[in-house]
């Protein structure tokens, strides 16, 4: 976590999400959620972090869409269907996967204990107290032949998962914030 590199924190209880601009030159978005324990003394309150990289395309694209009044016209219909499947939660209306191949892992000295991949994901998902909910997700996973790394969780739950509740506003922050920063740094290098 560098702050120099900080272009947005957002912050929920015992949880934030900052939005960092150290990956634009690999033409990524870095986001780091992290939850922490304030109980605990200075340096040992961190008690889970998850680093999600997003192609900066698909980071323009979320942003559009929630500019364009999209993504809340699906987060309507998943209600919807939370309704009327009688379901706990909405389900997530974006999402973007990624994750370390196993062979990276290994080479960087961080080999899983399972020998898998590690999944990771990010998503956004509608509320229920709170209008928006982003979250990021680790776990095992596996490398596909097209080089994406799909999640194979055991019972079908990631082994870790880190929820930073927001307001529309700070959806609208967030995406305007990183929006901004990654269309100046795409003008800085024409």
């Amino acid at each position: 976590m560098s702050e120099s590199n900080q272009i947005i924190r957002i912050d929920g209880k015992n949880v934030f999400l900052e939005v960092l601009n150290s990956a634009f030159q690999i033409g990524k978005v870095q986001m780091n959620f992290l939850e922490y324990d304030v109980t605990k003394d200075k340096g040992e309150r961190i008690r889970n972090e998850i680093a999600i990289y997003v192609d900066m395309d698909k980071f323009l694209v979320l942003s559009n869409d929630v500019l364009n009044g999209r993504i809340s016209a699906l987060a309507i219909k998943a209600r919807e269907e939370q309704q009327r499947g009688n379901f706990k939660y909405c389900k997530e209306i974006w999402d973007d996967i990624g994750g370390i191949s196993a062979e990276t892992l290994i080479k960087r000295g961080k080999e899983r204990a399972d020998g898998r991949s590690l999944s990771r994901q990010i998503k956004l998902t509608p509320g229920d107290k709170v209008p928006w909910v982003v979250s990021a997700e680790t776990g095992p996973g596996e490398l596909t032949k097209t080089g994406l790394i799909v999640p194979r969780y055991t019972g079908n739950k990631p082994e870790v998962v880190i929820r930073v509740p927001i307001s529309n506003e700070d959806l609208k922050r967030w995406i305007l914030i990183v929006k901004a920063h990654i269309e100046g740094y795409i003008s800085s290098q024409y």
